[in-house]
């Protein structure tokens, strides 16, 4: 390769620098948006719907949370797990912090700690101090999560 060669190649690479890094902050963003969105929907216990805006439609998403004794596999055994979740809960209040999120391609995972609480409809409250994994894919153009996975911290 002659030194013109190299240079042209070199600037081309250059210009191409900054769009792939404006790209890859374009869906780290995303992420935090959807992770934000998930939290919200967390807060709300309704029919399911809030839920239902956050999740893929996938017979692939999957669930283990703080009370899980397995895992939940498919959106509509998801779906109705929400459902009957919120049937027994009365208040949830559930932050996210020490965010980690990494994006390649159309796959991007936050590994994170939940702090909050929730209260149930029986009057029992529990606090909530976890570890968490939240793995979301970008479907049509929106990041959408495919997979969380709470476990409570070691005391």
């Amino acid at each position: 390769m002659n030194r013109r060669t190299a240079l042209l190649l070199s600037a081309i690479s250059a210009a191409l620098l900054p769009v792939n890094a404006f790209a890859q902050q374009a869906d780290v963003d995303g992420v935090k948006a959807a992770s934000r969105a998930y939290y919200a929907a967390l807060a709300v216990a309704d029919n399911g719907a809030a839920m239902e805006k956050v999740w893929a439609h996938t017979p692939y998403v999957t669930y283990v949370g703080p009370r899980s004794k397995s895992i939940i596999v498919g959106w509509e055994p998801l779906k109705k797990m929400w459902e009957e979740l919120n049937n027994i809960t009365a208040e949830r209040k559930v932050a996210v912090s020490d965010a980690h999120i990494h994006v390649n391609g159309n796959l991007a995972w936050e590994m994170a700690q939940e702090s909050g609480s929730a209260k149930f409809k029986d009057g029992n409250e529990v606090k909530i101090d976890s570890l968490v994994t939240n793995v979301y894919e970008k479907l049509d153009g929106r990041w959408l999560m495919v997979s969380h996975h709470v476990q409570p911290k070691p005391q």
